[in-house]
């Protein structure tokens, strides 16, 4: 049984969609003025990694994610280059269409639909806001009025006071300060279409509802985004969609992600603080990203540094260690000492499939992939070899539940060492498990000399030529 932590309803719920087996599922994409950073990675793979546990689970899932292609910061960059909207806005498409390709991200989305190409759909979505009395007009633009909206605080739990204390949009000829723009009259050197209220743009919040009332209906199953979408943008769109069609609730379940920290601050454009996906992928792998990502709950906030990100390449590393481990001491013959792996293996399914269904704990069903790597790495210390069916299960697994978080994809990398250098690799680990560290540095020294640097984990030895 899923449960997964509603945002709305502030508890875990047991997870069921709208119809049965299918998942409509909608994650809010990028504003295109610039390169994603790596707080956006933390988004996108956390909701991928949600997304691949859904279709595992074999829930039909059609996943959408929009791309903001008409924007202030759109215009203001475009104007500041010189070009179009358009030009800077497709530049930025395809750059960021490669970061997601690069992170095993953009494979799982079903369809990025743009807001430039729902023009319609908001138009329409706006009058029916103005025909309920919803929203109101002022010199060719269109305002919500959100005191016409009585569950307007239901998703961030706000009062009235705490809006007060937001002026979004200032604009003086508002009912309310927390009233939000619809649409936007035209203005010089911005683009613009032809509504019946006159010529001008929408704004931010009207294409998310619009789209997802045009691709889904109504209602659906699931939204997703950053913790810092909740006020205002998500607590709009709920506005905006539901007094708009009459049906409640909008989305089934939120799902809210910690947002990414550096040095105490959310890394942000507008901070000037943030890393982008593609300067990072220069130095890490994006598997290392992706474990980087997993080993933290993803409600859960993130402080990034350097280190933490090393870390996650070793742990990383051990893993694939293990994979090269079973593929180097395979053998014909299998043992009865062999049937506590396979028992294990299912009990690690087991435990991680717990995890994932409770709310999608990513660091817990980790563990449990370590679990078994350090047990697989006991057993072929005592015994130096595995057989061919065992091997071949664990690897199996390990692949297979490492898909879900988007690693363990590479090629296992057959890589032999000499006899006498695996022995001394055993023969170094029982000292050390013995207890005699001044024989196991001996042999380590030994290795060194021949090439080979040992290091120690909690799965185990680690080995690497370094020469």
């Amino acid at each position: 049984m899923l449960k997964v932590f509603n945002t709305l309803t502030r508890k875990k719920e047991e997870f069921k969609p709208i119809s049965k087996d299918k998942v409509t599922m909608f994650v809010c994409g990028q504003t295109v003025y610039d390169d994603a950073h790596l707080g956006h990675a933390k988004t996108y793979i956390n909701f991928d990694i949600i997304v691949r546990w859904l279709r595992f689970l074999d829930y039909k899932v059609f996943y959408a994610q929009n791309i903001t292609d008409v924007d202030d910061k759109i215009i203001k960059r475009a104007n500041e280059r010189g070009i179009t909207f358009k030009e800077l806005a497709e530049f930025y498409i395809k750059r960021f269409f490669e970061d997601m390709e690069a992170l095993g991200v953009k494979q799982n989305v079903d369809k990025f639909p743009k807001s430039s190409d729902y023009i319609p759909q908001i138009i329409d979505q706006i009058q029916t806001l103005l025909r309920k009395g919803y929203a109101y007009l002022v010199d060719g633009d269109v305002y919500y009025d959100v005191d016409k909206f009585k569950d307007y605080t239901k998703l961030s739990g706000m009062t009235i006071e705490d809006l007060n204390k937001h002026r979004i949009e200032p604009d003086e000829r508002k009912r309310n300060t927390y009233d939000f723009s619809l649409w936007k009259s035209a203005k010089p050197n911005e683009p613009s279409w032809n509504s019946p209220w006159g010529k001008g743009r929408p704004g931010w919040h009207i294409e998310d509802t619009a789209m997802t009332v045009a691709i889904f209906g109504p209602q659906y199953d699931l939204h997703g985004g950053a913790s810092e979408l909740m006020f205002p943008h998500h607590t709009n769109e709920i506005a905006q969609a539901e007094a708009a069609t009459g049906k409640k609730p909008f989305v089934k379940y939120w799902l809210h992600g910690g947002v990414l920290n550096i040095k105490g601050e959310k890394m942000s454009k507008s901070l000037k603080n943030f890393i982008k996906i593609r300067e990072i992928l220069k130095q890490y792998d994006p598997e290392v990203l992706r474990m980087f990502f997993a080993s933290t709950h993803y409600r859960s906030p993130i402080d990034f540094d350097e280190a933490a990100l090393e870390q996650a390449k070793q742990r990383l590393e051990s893993l694939y260690n293990i994979l090269n481990r079973i593929s180097n001491s395979i053998k014909n013959e299998k043992t009865e000492k062999e049937k506590q792996l396979e028992v294990l293996l299912i009990e690690t399914k087991n435990k991680f499939t717990e995890a994932m269904n409770d709310d999608f704990n990513t660091s817990l069903a980790l563990t449990k992939l370590f679990n078994l790597a350090g047990e697989v790495n006991s057993f072929i210390d005592k015994n130096e070899k595995i057989s061919k069916e065992t091997g071949e299960k664990i690897v199996k697994i390990l692949k297979e539940l490492g898909y879900i978080l988007g690693i363990l994809q590479k090629e296992i990398k057959k890589e032999k060492l000499p006899k006498e250098i695996l022995d001394l690799i055993i023969k170094r680990e029982g000292y050390r498990k013995r207890g005699d560290f001044q024989e196991a540095d001996k042999i380590r020294k030994e290795l060194f000399e021949k090439g080979i640097l040992v290091e120690d984990s909690p799965e185990g030895p680690r080995w690497k030529k370094i020469r």
